[in-house]
């Protein structure tokens, strides 16, 4: 017996502006730390008991993981996966800003390149709400 599988429209992600927006944020946001803390490594933050350092380093990682969470939501046929990322990358967002709210607070000669993250960020969360609705059509 032949399966049938519902069609839904595949879109590359590569392709998606969120994607090239969280893209383009994460390597914002190394830049920024680059410059912020020098050219430490996301290892030599994570060891460091500076607070700045520690919010450095959740900055980053933070940036690094919403590509993958889009991806993971386009490309699952599964709605729950597709609605558990949507979750994810509203938080993941939201963490985002606070991120650069406090490393402005104990940065303020640096306060206009967080503000051009946190700018982005917003666009981001602008095309991500975009995006999520595609998402919900397509189930």
């Amino acid at each position: 017996m032949k399966k049938h599988y519902s069609y839904y429209k595949r879109r590359h992600v590569t392709k998606l502006p969120v994607y090239r927006k969280a893209l383009h944020i994460f390597k914002l946001s190394r830049q920024v730390v680059d410059f912020l803390r020098g050219d430490k490594s996301i290892l030599d933050l994570h060891r460091s008991s500076c607070t700045s350092d520690q919010f450095s380093e959740k900055l980053i990682l933070a940036t690094l993981g919403l590509a993958p969470k889009i991806a993971i939501a386009e490309s699952s046929p599964d709605p729950t996966v597709k609605h558990a990322s949507i979750s994810s990358i509203e938080r993941t967002t939201a963490a985002i800003l606070h991120y650069c709210e406090k490393l402005e607070s104990s940065h303020k000669h640096s306060s206009e390149f967080l503000s051009l993250l946190r700018t982005e960020v917003t666009k981001f969360g602008h095309l991500h709400d975009k995006w999520a609705i595609s998402i919900h059509n397509q189930n």
